[in-house]
């Protein structure tokens, strides 16, 4: 008989644990085992080396993160799945970076929790595949598209200092391909002058298993980061076809961990095709009226192209501290909640200017430490370990790819940590 994947409960109220126990089996999957918070958790959980872990996000808060931290170094592998009713956009991305790779509002609707499940139990079998010693070629890294309803709002600046923070901190083999078709300027933004674009790339022929005349258009910046530059003359993108776009993004695929896209602010074909072959959208907006408005038009004409599904992602840019508005009241008027906030930093535009990124020029500043923390989240990463805290303690040393531990050392540490 085929064993179903197992599937463990992390949750300080019993009630709840067995709510969600009894929906369990009606999405295919089987309980594998259940617990409260703290060492109780952690240690159940070694022992049954579920498939997925479901997590209640509650008060107190610092100890659910404490506890999804501790899960996560000892389960690497092992994706986490965070519950709540909050609405609180810090607490979300407590529970990100503490090592969660999904988020679940509650109650837990049947029909969200198999598709959640579904999604991230696929999501950890491509991620295996891709890391896997002597994969098949036809193996891809992830194919991210960065796109928002309106120019000015920080697109390219998120996309390029992203791309280098997943090369320099990350440790990911990363190419930024600029797929805006109006004007793009993803090369001079990081102050790299290409010899051949996007234009040289769609022309390169596939019938070479290294697709070694697509590499060689490939402009390449200070970090090791790979660029696919965008046509000076956008008249050019004229003989570009969405079938060109796609089928280029997925050979790129073979040869990078990530291929990063930035896109223009339209809906043209070049970024529906980006869409369309993204396996995660992050979709940029700022908190003003007009680029809020211009997402809600834009996310319905995507639904209407049968695009939207749960591959993206809201990120919310501060871009400028003159407006001030209840992110709650964003997400109201998306009908999805925020997955990520750039906050304002004074000196994202100026290195921006100086044809830098951030994430090197200054990266003790807020917006550096973001797309750091953006990157390592997107890459399936563990936090960065804190020098005096818990896991800086446990895996002081480590290479961040901790394997599976059962050991009371663990234990009586956690435990210490989290009395």
């Amino acid at each position: 008989m085929a064993k179903f994947p197992g599937i463990f409960i992390v949750d300080p109220d019993p009630d709840t644990r067995y709510k969600i126990a009894q929906m369990v089996p009606e999405t295919g999957f089987t309980v594998s085992g259940q617990a409260g918070l703290g060492t109780e958790a952690v240690a159940s959980v070694t022992k049954a080396v579920p498939e997925i872990i479901l997590c209640a996000m509650k008060e107190p808060v610092s100890r659910v993160v404490q506890t999804i931290e501790s899960i996560s170094y000892a389960l690497p592998d092992t994706p986490i799945i965070v519950y709540s009713d909050t609405t609180d956009l810090d607490i979300i991305r407590k529970a990100m970076l503490a090592g969660a790779r999904n988020f679940l509002s509650s109650p837990i609707r049947l029909d969200e929790l198999k598709r959640s499940l579904s999604a991230t139990l696929e999501a950890e079998e491509r991620r295996h595949v891709r890391s896997a010693d002597n994969s098949i070629l036809a193996a891809e890294g992830a194919i991210i598209t960065v796109f928002g309803a309106k120019g000015g709002i920080g697109k390219t600046t998120i996309a390029s200092n992203l791309a280098v923070a997943f090369v320099r901190q990350a440790g990911q083999s990363c190419v930024l391909v600029d797929a805006d078709d109006s004007f793009g300027d993803a090369a001079a933004n990081l102050a790299v002058t290409p010899e051949r674009t996007l234009i040289d790339a769609l022309r390169a022929p596939d019938d070479d298993d290294d697709d070694g005349d697509l590499m060689s258009c490939l402009a390449y910046h200070e970090s090791g980061l790979a660029i696919v530059s965008a046509p000076t003359d956008p008249l050019e993108w004229r003989d570009v076809g969405p079938e060109q776009v796609e089928k280029m993004l997925h050979r790129l695929a073979r040869h990078f961990d990530v291929v990063l896209v930035d896109t223009s602010g339209t809906l043209g074909d070049v970024s529906q095709a980006a869409l369309a072959a993204a396996s995660l959208v992050l979709w940029i907006t700022t908190p003003d009226y007009a680029s809020v408005r211009d997402s809600l038009q834009a996310l319905q004409a995507t639904q209407r192209l049968g695009l939207y599904d749960d591959r993206f992602r809201f990120v919310l840019n501060i871009a400028s501290m003159e407006t001030n508005v209840d992110p709650a009241v964003i997400e109201e008027a998306i009908g999805a909640r925020l997955f990520w906030t750039i906050p304002h930093d004074r000196l994202l535009r100026k290195s921006g200017q100086l044809g830098q990124a951030i994430v090197e020029a200054s990266p003790k500043s807020p917006a550096s430490r973001c797309f750091t923390e953006l990157a390592r989240v997107l890459s399936g990463l563990p936090p960065e370990p804190r020098a005096n805290g818990l896991i800086g303690r446990l895996f002081a040393g480590r290479n961040g790819k901790a394997q599976h531990r059962e050991t009371a050392e663990v234990l009586e540490t956690a435990e210490e940590a989290m009395s």
